[in-house]
């Protein structure tokens, strides 16, 4: 991981133009976002590389609730030991995705999220968190190709979805997210109608004898989130302004209910503007945020006298 801090580019442009101009075309710096990115920031970023939501959004399944299995895949058992904070959610329950040797192609379903959860909206981010135990239970999923999927639909023949390959999972905690694209950015398969409220994972294996028992996957809370979801104002005072060293310093604060479940690792400052344009991005030392920790962040900039 590499860490570090730039002014944007639109930064420079956004401090010239409230300097000079009587009627400014752009708005202070107003607000932040936390992400999970780890690339040094360059002048020319216009976003955070992976933003993540400081609110809770929409939890439309929280874990709580059992999938049906079928093809390869065996319904779901309660995992009260391996789950994921997050989203304001005080459950602490998780979905095994027990898998069996009849089919590589291994299936879950929760075919009507209006009964237990929440249906989708096509117009937010989707998102849910998936583990892995080990090496060995990754190596099972298919190397070459999709391996992932997850769906979001009216039914199991019209749904939008997500997909993975092997190399993009890892052994412990993975996010699967959409972000840039909302839920009806993403591709669609068949003609999505009516309310989003099928919900379905698919794992495909290497082989069909190739199982999972309890703990091997784990399945946890899917939600949707908005951008409003990914912004929170600084800390009342903030900017403030040292002259003397021609400084000021911005204090971005998250509570134990915000942002919690993730690895902190990067931080942008926005303006206000109707698209909120990103002012200065540092990435920094990882955070690991849990429902017990507060976080302040703080973050400096300053002119100096070129020389």
């Amino acid at each position: 991981m590499a860490t570090g801090g730039k002014i944007t580019n639109n930064g420079r442009i956004n401090a010239i133009d409230r300097a000079y101009l009587s009627t400014p075309t752009y708005t202070v710096p107003y607000q932040f976002q936390v992400g999970i990115g780890t690339t040094t920031p360059l002048v020319t970023d216009t976003s955070l590389e992976l933003p993540i939501p400081i609110s809770a959004g929409t939890v439309n399944d929280d874990g709580d609730n059992q999938l049906t299995g079928s093809n390869g895949g065996d319904n779901t058992t309660d995992n009260t030991t391996t789950y994921k904070e997050g989203a304001n959610v005080s459950d602490n329950t998780a979905q095994n995705l027990i898998a069996n040797d009849t089919s590589a192609t291994k299936t879950w379903v929760i075919s009507d999220l209006s009964t237990n959860g929440t249906i989708i909206t096509d117009t937010y981010y989707l998102a849910a968190w998936l583990y892995i135990k080990d090496a060995t239970a990754l190596a099972k999923f298919k190397t070459s190709g999709t391996c992932f999927e997850l769906k979001v639909g009216s039914d199991s023949s019209n749904y939008y979805s997500i997909t993975k390959e092997a190399s993009d999972l890892s052994v412990g905690w993975n996010w699967i997210y959409s972000w840039p694209d909302t839920v009806a950015d993403l591709t669609e398969t068949g003609t999505v109608s009516g309310n989003i409220n099928y919900f379905e994972i698919e794992i495909t294996t290497n082989n069909t004898t190739d199982e999972f028992v309890a703990g091997d996957v784990v399945y946890d809370l899917l939600r949707t989130y908005q951008d409003s979801d990914l912004f929170k104002t600084f800390v009342s005072g903030y900017p403030s302004i040292d002259e003397v060293n021609v400084r000021s310093t911005i204090r971005g604060y998250l509570t134990t209910i915000e942002a919690t479940g993730f690895n902190i690792s990067e931080f942008g400052v926005f303006n206000n503007d109707a698209t909120p344009v990103l002012l200065t991005h540092d990435v920094i030392d990882i955070q690991s945020k849990s429902s017990t920790d507060e976080i302040a962040i703080v973050s400096r900039d300053q002119m100096r006298e070129r020389t």
